[in-house]
């Protein structure tokens, strides 16, 4: 794993998504910024350079995050080998949706729709780094 590239994947991916939370956390309820640190984060880490070798590692093999992934990896699976435009950022929002989804039932007037827009920014990104040529993903 090249550790430039490891650098260069958090300053691009994660600086200015904290400035967004801080923002968010700061103006609105602060359990919004978790919703949207949720909707960003999850297909963030899954993209992260060495995350596919250490969850499928045997010290991750009962962990949540490792079930997590291999879920992710479950649901993929799922669709065609060319699948529309459409579909893998779709797939990439399932697992935030579900999890913003588990902790909208422990308090009903937070609103998982800050996943979306957490999702909805990380897939910018995507497109940001295919235009701009970053090949961070």
């Amino acid at each position: 794993m090249d550790n430039k590239k490891l650098q260069r994947y958090y300053v691009y991916g994660l600086l200015p998504i904290l400035l967004i939370w801080s923002l968010i956390s700061m103006l609105v309820d602060p359990m919004y910024g978790i919703f949207f640190l949720i909707g960003y984060t999850w297909p963030y880490m899954y993209y992260t350079p060495g995350f596919e070798e250490k969850a499928r590692s045997k010290s991750y093999r009962y962990s949540l995050l490792g079930n997590l992934f291999r879920f992710q990896e479950y649901i993929f699976g799922l669709l065609p080998e060319t699948p529309p435009f459409w579909m893998r950022p779709l797939a990439r929002f399932i697992v935030p949706f579900l999890i913003s989804g588990a902790l909208s039932i422990l308090n009903p007037n937070w609103s998982p729709l800050w996943t979306f827009l957490g999702w909805i920014i990380f897939e910018a990104f995507v497109i940001c780094d295919k235009k701009f040529k970053w090949n961070l993903l």
